[in-house]
């Protein structure tokens, strides 16, 4: 397995595969996250806000992390997408992301990472994912994304 920061145009729809592959996202999150990945593509890290770590396995991405400063605050990061290819799930690509993001964050000076992510039962372990790696649970909002869909916020400290 090799990870990079430098997104690559051809990532573009591959990551739109990693994502629905899951079977975890909505259409519109998709979205949101190729978004996220075009910008990022077009203007690079520093100009969009987005840092990308990919994961590569035989030169073809299977993985990624995106996350980037909070606006308008001193040390904060958001980690606003983690995904990893269904077929590779389990296999600690997910704990090597989140110790890159983690260093990285550190590395530019950041103290906190808010984590956003979904109450519904499909979610149960991306949840257990991050207490487990030391992520401490903050606040639960009720129907945020919708009905019994509460959102889930987690802070790391870094």
């Amino acid at each position: 397995m090799r990870y990079r920061k430098q997104l690559r145009k051809s990532d573009l729809p591959v990551l739109k595969k990693i994502l629905a592959s899951t079977g975890f996202f909505y259409d519109s999150e998709v979205e949101m996250a190729l978004e996220l990945a075009q910008e990022n593509w077009e203007n690079g890290e520093e100009k969009s806000g987005y840092i990308f770590i990919i994961a590569e396995k035989d030169d073809m991405p299977v993985a990624f992390a995106c996350y980037g400063k909070t606006p308008c605050t001193e040390s904060s990061f958001d980690l606003y997408w983690i995904a990893v290819n269904q077929s590779l799930k389990g296999h600690g690509i997910g704990k090597i992301l989140m110790k890159m993001v983690s260093d990285d964050i550190a590395n530019l000076g950041g103290k906190n990472i808010w984590i956003e992510t979904s109450g519904r039962p499909l979610y149960e372990p991306t949840r257990q994912f991050y207490l487990k790696y030391g992520c401490k649970l903050v606040a639960q909002m009720p129907e945020f994304y919708g009905l019994n869909d509460d959102k889930v916020v987690y802070l790391l400290k870094v």
